[in-house]
């Protein structure tokens, strides 16, 4: 004997659109569930260890520079962190302590006017330390001329020097400290940026 299995009656459309759009009411979010938190703030930075071992000392140097010399243009944002809590750190000790940042690497062409649209955070955060910390943010006037950019195309917060090296060697004059930072969470290359090729920037 043949046993004969009959085929199962699809649901009716009505049926099938109720279902689909129950589906989708569920895994969306509710409407009223209020407003969309946004993302914990990220932790602080730390201050340098050179900043660190410098605070042990008895007296301090004329002031501190940073220098940042990186063949990574995320270097500088990497670094900002680290910069504003050295800063503080340093003003605990002196509130009108000297600060100052040099950056003379393929970092530095994030801070032209151009970048500005498409990494705003990174302006407003290195104008704040310019504008409102008292941080001297210079940037390499011939780095940029090597790759066809002139002073005028740099935000107007930033210090445009002829030649870096120079720069430092001012400080140093001044009395200052140089401490070189680099970014610990970037794969950065240990050679000077300048034997490298990023590009337009």
């Amino acid at each position: 004997m043949w046993i004969t299995r009959s085929r199962p009656r699809p649901f009716p459309l009505p049926a099938w659109l109720f279902v689909g759009g129950l589906i989708v009411m569920l895994a969306m979010p509710s409407l009223h569930a209020g407003p969309v938190t946004s993302p914990a703030p990220l932790p602080p930075g730390e201050p340098s260890a050179a900043v660190l071992e410098l605070l042990e000392r008895d007296k301090l140097p004329e002031g501190v520079v940073f220098e940042i010399i990186e063949n990574d243009r995320a270097a500088l944002s990497a670094l900002l962190p680290e910069i504003r809590a050295s800063v503080a750190r340093l003003r605990e000790r002196d509130p009108d302590y000297p600060v100052a940042v040099v950056s003379h690497g393929a970092e530095q062409f994030t801070l032209t006017r151009r970048e500005a649209t498409q990494h705003p955070s990174l302006h407003d955060e290195v104008e704040a330390l310019v504008r409102e910390e008292g941080v001297n943010v210079a940037v390499c006037g011939t780095f940029a001329g090597w790759r066809g950019l002139d002073a005028e195309v740099f935000a107007d917060f930033v210090e445009v020097a002829d030649r870096a090296p120079d720069r430092l060697d001012d400080y140093r004059e001044l009395g200052f400290e140089v401490i070189r930072l680099r970014p610990s969470l970037l794969d950065a290359p240990p050679e000077d940026p300048w034997e490298f090729d990023f590009g337009t920037p």
